[in-house]
């Protein structure tokens, strides 16, 4: 039985072109300085917020060009990863009355997420989220400064986490296996 070729693009396999390679290594750059800044003042500088937000539209954009001339098919990934991305994003907003929160953050919070989650795979975005929702509640705790806590050592390490997964998983089934030969 054939899967449909559309179903590779939901795997924990990380494919990124090489300026997304690079947009990865400024990403994480920025994370590190927001979140040593987070830890030092509980707060990022807006201009990270700004970078966030522009590197999410340029993903986005880079999304959009890669599925125009593709049929339905070509557009299910996207629409499915950037579906996830604006749930969860929603979801995660603190000044949204919704029932039911993954998060209760700032914008700038929000939007680093959505920085991050821009660059992965559907599935990835999933363990992403769900596993900065696991370290939330473990190292939170920890990071406690009243009622709230800086959130973006949160986000660093779901963001190294999930590139770990992912290059674990790619090293697992790159390898051709022993019986093959």
């Amino acid at each position: 039985m054939n899967l449909p070729s559309w179903l590779e693009g939901l795997s924990l396999t990380l494919r990124l072109a090489p300026w997304q390679q690079f947009g990865l290594a400024f990403l994480l750059g920025s994370f590190t300085v927001a979140t040593w800044s987070d830890l030092k003042r509980m707060s990022a500088q807006r201009e990270f917020v700004e970078i966030w937000l522009v590197f999410v539209a340029a993903m986005l954009a880079f999304d959009v060009y890669q599925a125009q001339g593709q049929d339905l098919e070509g557009w299910l990934v996207p629409g499915i990863k950037w579906g996830l991305i604006a749930v969860f994003s929603l979801f995660s907003l603190a000044r949204l009355p919704l029932p039911y929160r993954l998060f209760r953050l700032a914008p700038a919070d929000v939007a680093a997420l959505a920085a991050a989650a821009s660059l992965l795979t559907p599935i990835l975005i999933v363990a992403f989220y769900l596993g900065a929702k696991v370290l939330s509640r473990v190292i939170g705790p920890f990071l406690m400064r009243g009622r709230y806590y800086p959130f973006m050592p949160v986000v660093s390490l779901a963001t190294a986490g999930v590139l770990v997964v992912a290059l674990i998983w790619q090293a697992a089934h790159n390898q051709p296996s022993a019986d093959s030969s």
